[in-house]
């Protein structure tokens, strides 16, 4: 990935989903969802038209800088 375009001297990034945040860190999709409910993984969280059963709906994406940088600050040096 490039890390994003250039609009109107805007810089926008290319956003991740949680299946690719799942694959990027090997973990199940419902512990990426916690983590970033728990706010450890940063997210972006946009309201989705309807109800959900027990919260609003809403889409979460990631910022490819975001996760990079839970990584490293996961990384143990052995």
């Amino acid at each position: 990935m490039d890390g994003g375009s250039d609009i109107n001297g805007i810089q926008l990034m290319e956003l991740l989903d949680a299946k690719d945040v799942k694959r990027m860190l090997k973990v199940s999709l419902p512990l990426v969802y916690k983590w970033a409910e728990q706010g450890r993984l940063p997210c972006i969280r946009i309201e989705c038209p309807g109800a959900g059963k027990k919260k609003p709906r809403s889409l979460v994406r990631f910022e490819w800088p975001e996760v990079i940088r839970f990584i490293e600050q996961h990384r143990q040096n052995s």
